[in-house]
């Protein structure tokens, strides 16, 4: 029997537990106390957490993923059952994990090239050095933005630390009074954060070249360093701020010279960064230009992405994950998406409370119209609700399918507009020049 330890995790990636043990596997979830992505998403309900441990042969707490006693931790589980594969979800985990696997000698990138992929500004060097396009940057700390250093890249320009998640303490600023937006709001809300999230986000940020464009990811496989992609999608941005996502939709409706074109341009990106092993979440813009990376994230699709790619595939994602990882060659494009859905996201646009009158027998039938399925949304009458500034706070996702890519998201946002009216306050919603063309 393999052995596959999981290291933290998503919410939605709990479910690569089931899928191990439906691979026969023996499984192990570690679970750090310090900086873990399940704290942050579930606080102190573990109710959720418990109902996956039962996949779990061995559930293992540590303190911190950063010191000797995550080594230690492993190297004794090595010696009990051999591990045969070391994964992870959660981006609080991706560097630690590396790390550790290399040691191991199991399958995994390399940690100084996964380095250079997910600390922003590296990545951006490494693009920049072999002739790959992307924006112009620089960096500066939380200190000097705070203290009024002026950014040398010209606006319109984005801000985000060099690593980070979930948009956190990022913005979009076409205008000098955006970023002063941006300063007073990262003045008031770092102080304020979960200590956990403080320690995941840099206080390094990045100043980067505003580029226009859709926003595309592509969900990658790289097997002895030749990239594969098994979806793409078309990520819908809100009307009133594009930092914000709103929706996960795939197929992408791009056709096939331009699917293989985000394809040779990642397959160099790749190659820029020698990384030739692992699974991968590609964020790009593309516009007349060409594609331009936003972001690597060296993990599963976010959200619940992969449970809307095993609704329209019957592939679970996670099983090749842990194929993946277990040293099978995996063999898949996105021709295996033969129709379309879209996660849509549901958030409050500024914030407030749920109606005192919101009925739930309502939002069922909303949910009938809109034949939706798979809904996540939980809400009571007078709950008090966050202001969408990010990934984190938001009330729920539904999948919405359809036939066709720009269909299922434009029912999306119809979706969200009748909900607004249920809820008794206004929810984000998106726009995009692609939506017209259903």
């Amino acid at each position: 029997m393999r052995h596959i330890v999981f290291v933290d995790s998503t919410v939605s990636g709990l479910l690569a537990l089931e899928a191990a043990k439906k691979l026969d596997c023996r499984v192990t979830f570690i679970h750090q106390r310090d900086a873990s992505f399940l704290n942050i998403s579930l606080g102190d309900d573990t109710t959720l957490l418990a109902s996956y441990l039962h996949h779990v042969d061995n559930y293992v707490r540590v303190d911190s993923l950063q010191d000797e006693a995550f080594s230690q931790c492993l190297s004794t589980l090595h010696l009990q059952w051999p591990i045969d594969a070391l994964v992870t979800t959660s981006e609080a985990a991706i560097l630690p994990v590396a790390r550790e696997a290399q040691r191991l000698g199991l399958p995994c990138p390399d940690y100084d090239a996964l380095c250079n992929a997910v600390f922003k500004n590296c990545l951006r060097e490494t693009l920049k050095t072999h002739g790959l396009r992307s924006p112009n940057f620089e960096v500066l700390t939380e200190q000097q933005l705070i203290e009024g250093d002026a950014p040398q890249v010209a606006l319109p320009f984005v801000v985000k630390p060099i690593r980070g998640f979930a948009k956190q303490f990022s913005a979009i600023c076409h205008h000098r009074s955006d970023f002063d937006v941006f300063l007073n709001c990262l003045r008031q809300t770092r102080s304020m954060s979960d200590p956990m999230i403080n320690r995941l986000v840099s206080r390094d940020y990045l100043i980067e070249q505003y580029i226009d464009g859709s926003l595309y990811s592509a969900e990658v496989i790289v097997q002895e360093g030749k990239v594969s992609c098994y979806a793409t999608t078309i990520r819908f941005r809100a009307d009133y701020n594009e930092i914000l996502e709103m929706t996960s939709t795939m197929p992408s409706g791009l056709d096939e010279t331009q699917r293989n074109l985000i394809k040779l341009y990642v397959q160099a990106v790749f190659d820029a960064l020698k990384i030739n092993f692992g699974l991968y979440h590609v964020e790009l813009l593309l516009n007349e230009s060409g594609p331009c990376l936003v972001e690597i994230n060296a993990r599963m699709m976010g959200s619940v992405s992969p449970q809307m790619y095993r609704l329209l595939t019957g592939i679970d994602p996670f099983e090749l994950m842990i194929r993946l990882h277990l040293g099978e060659e995996i063999k898949i494009d996105d021709s295996a998406l033969k129709s379309a859905g879209s996660v849509v996201t549901i958030a409050s646009r500024f914030g407030g409370f749920i109606s005192a009158h919101y009925d739930p027998n309502e939002f069922s039938a909303l949910l009938r119209k809109y034949d939706i399925q798979f809904c996540t949304a939980r809400v009571f009458p007078g709950q008090a609700v966050q202001r969408y500034s990010g990934n984190i706070g938001t009330i729920g996702h539904v999948i919405i399918e359809d036939t066709c890519p720009y269909a299922a998201a434009a029912a999306g946002n119809c979706f969200l507009q009748e909900l607004s009216l249920l809820y008794g306050l206004e929810l984000a919603t998106y726009t995009g020049p692609e939506l017209h063309r259903q």
